[in-house]
């Protein structure tokens, strides 16, 4: 079967398709600037990079050929482990800088939520009830955790900066759903807020790669040497967040 268009504005930039060759379905993203074809895997969707006018028989030869791949990475991204479903009800456990802490829920005025005595203490109005109370927790557990990533690493890149000499124009935490981390040209450093979750050495490995890149604006030898030389046993922590990342989530 050919590559169907979906009749919309959008359908010449991107498609969503699926064929009868294939056994997965994928996604085509066309784009006048891009000059090669390359295949990318991400959260169990397969997606195809394509200069604008690439054939179809082209694109269906290119996901011919690296069949056995796409599957194997299919099969290696289903079996990571994922984040548990939360309730956001007292005593269920919630993880901050590689530790399970339990969530303690008390009536009060609104008050920002808090590490506490080893737990992660919520402060809501009694008056809030149900799917509302639930909900209010939500919130206030987002705000504590991205107020504290964005603390941590505003630190910690300050902190491997100043070993490299360099500094970053801004540092800021964004949800991210695919990338952990980010370096502009202007050199503006952004983190996914989730991070947090992770265990510290995983936070000062990110912390480190983008830092790295205000060097090397790549991923060349170069700058994975800068990487090494700021952290040398960065490959397990990357190694750590390709297995677990599926899990930083709330």
């Amino acid at each position: 079967m050919d590559l169907l268009l979906c009749p919309t504005v959008e359908s010449a930039i991107e498609q969503t398709v699926m064929t009868q060759q294939h056994d997965f379905k994928f996604e085509v993203k066309r784009s006048h600037r891009r000059r090669t074809l390359s295949l990318q895997i991400r959260d169990g969707q397969v997606q195809v990079m394509v200069p604008a006018r690439t054939p179809d028989r082209q694109i269906q030869d290119l996901l011919s050929k690296h069949g056995a791949w796409v599957r194997r990475k299919l099969r290696e991204q289903a079996a990571r482990p994922k984040a548990a479903a939360k309730a956001f009800v007292a005593g269920e456990p919630f993880t901050y800088l590689g530790h399970d802490y339990p969530l303690r829920i008390v009536d009060g005025a609104p008050w920002p939520a808090e590490l506490r005595s080893d737990e992660i203490v919520v402060t809501v109005p009694e008056r809030i009830q149900g799917a509302a109370r639930c909900g209010e927790v939500q919130g206030r557990l987002r705000e504590w955790y991205l107020l504290n990533a964005l603390e941590i690493f505003q630190d910690r890149a300050a902190y491997f900066g100043a070993q490299l000499g360099l500094s970053a124009t801004s540092v800021r935490v964004k949800s991210y759903k695919r990338r952990w981390g980010s370096c502009s040209a202007r050199g503006e450093l952004s983190f996914n807020w989730r991070l947090i979750m992770a265990p510290g050495a995983v936070v000062d490995y990110v912390a480190a790669h983008e830092v790295s890149h205000l060097a090397h604006h790549n991923h060349s030898a170069a700058f994975w040497a800068v990487v090494a030389g700021l952290m040398p046993d960065y490959s397990d922590q990357q190694a750590w967040l390709n297995r677990n990342g599926g899990t930083l989530n709330i």
